[in-house]
């Protein structure tokens, strides 16, 4: 269990959201733990994994996407992994991972890590407990099957079952399901739309135990530069989301949409103000010299009561899209 967990977290936290995208940076102990329980994942060196997820993301369901959804489910899922790159596909920009030698160093033993990290070491601590085909077995062999197909679930699962509440320029979708079976990757229409976020599941309820580790590393000095998208711009995505799933309904009744428009008007009028007051508090917290507890406090409560405004006039906004009857009536 604590095997396939240190692997599980050493793609989703490692390959992924620190070498694939940069979302944050880590201590050269934690990058090494990536490496090493990352080759053990069997699925190709960091500096190979990440060029092949940059260029999914620069091509996302094209025919330079590596795992392409609209090749089928299956394709994206595991059939790709089977076909030789085409020499004729465009390279990814890595430049910044071979200029790491932790990278460099994995990339070119990468062979030897799988065969150390992936089934010597489980062999080995199943030994110890005087079962070491059990150790391979379990601890090798049925961890990467496990592995590789929670792996897969998030280049094609996540492409076809789920929401997409922050874009609908391509398949990826939020899935709490998802989620649940790949350490918080589910949530992929948001990671799409915001790629160099630290966080997949980006509100509090979303389960993403990859984003809780990474933060837990960040409070313990292990991490920092942690990204995060602005609140702000998050929200204006899904404000303009909700807007064009009632477009054509919008279209057919003129008066509803024009009440729709000034409704809009008003959330990012009281956005503006929540952004514009968090915006002052980090302000007043970068002068160390003359800022006040008092100041401080005031200006946070400030934030809370902005902050819930504009949550009061977004949920009644969601419940007008959501009973367009309602708003028409009104109109």
């Amino acid at each position: 269990m604590a095997f396939g967990l240190a692997t599980g977290v050493s793609v989703t936290g490692g390959y992924h959201r620190l070498f694939a995208h940069g979302t944050y940076q880590a201590h050269p102990i934690v990058r090494a733990f990536y490496l090493f329980f990352g080759a053990a994942a069997v699925e190709n060196s960091a500096l190979k994994w990440s060029a092949d997820h940059r260029r999914h993301h620069g091509y996302t369901d094209d025919n330079l996407d590596p795992y392409n959804i609209r090749k089928g489910f299956w394709w994206a899922h595991i059939a790709w992994i089977f076909y030789l790159d085409d020499p004729a596909l465009p390279p990814a920009k890595t430049t910044d991972l071979e200029r790491d030698p932790l990278v460099r160093l994995q990339h070119r033993f990468y062979l030897p890590l799988v065969v150390v990290a992936g089934f010597a070491l489980p062999t080995a601590i199943g030994a110890l407990f005087g079962d070491p085909w059990g150790g391979l077995i379990v601890g090798g062999f049925l961890r990467v099957l496990l592995i590789y197909h929670t792996t897969f679930c998030v280049n094609s699962v996540a492409h076809v079952l789920g929401a997409r509440p922050y874009s609908d320029q391509n398949s990826s979708r939020d899935s709490f399901f998802t989620a649940l079976i790949t350490l918080g990757e589910g949530y992929h229409n948001f990671h799409h739309t915001f790629p160099f976020d630290y966080r997949n599941g980006v509100r509090a309820w979303q389960f993403d135990p990859t984003k809780w580790m990474i933060r837990a590393l960040s409070w313990i000095g292990l991490a920092r530069d942690l990204v995060r998208t602005p609140d702000d711009v998050i929200l204006r995505a899904r404000l303009a989301m909700d807007e064009k799933r009632a477009g054509e309904w919008l279209q057919a009744h003129p008066v509803a949409a024009a009440r729709l428009r000034a409704a809009r008007e008003q959330l990012e009028k009281l956005l503006d103000a929540w952004t514009a007051l968090k915006a002052k508090l980090a302000e007043l917290r970068a002068r160390t010299e003359h800022r006040s507890r008092e100041a401080i406090a005031a200006l946070k409560q400030e934030i809370r009561d902005a902050k819930h405004r504009f949550s009061e006039a977004y949920s009644a906004w969601r419940d007008s899209l959501r009973r367009p009857a309602l708003l028409a009536a009104s109109a």
